[in-house]
């Protein structure tokens, strides 16, 4: 079972490496002017990036848990 979770964790953090990579950095003018009220969300592919990396968060750390629990 240790062994599992630690396999299981091993790739969950690849994962996560690479979603937070493949995330843009949104450092565009429009975005890093502190007084612009133009209001920006996720959509697409970027939206579904920004959920699935908290998912894998979310189950890196209760992995996490667990792995010091036994």
């Amino acid at each position: 079972m240790k062994n599992f979770l630690t396999v299981f964790q091993i790739l969950l953090s690849v994962g996560l490496i690479v979603l937070v990579f493949l995330q843009s950095n949104g450092e565009s003018e429009s975005r890093s002017n502190i007084m612009s009220s133009v209001k920006f969300e996720k959509r697409g592919w970027e939206k579904i990036m920004f959920y699935a990396t908290l998912v894998i968060l979310g189950l890196f750390v209760l992995s996490s848990l667990i792995q010091t629990l036994i």
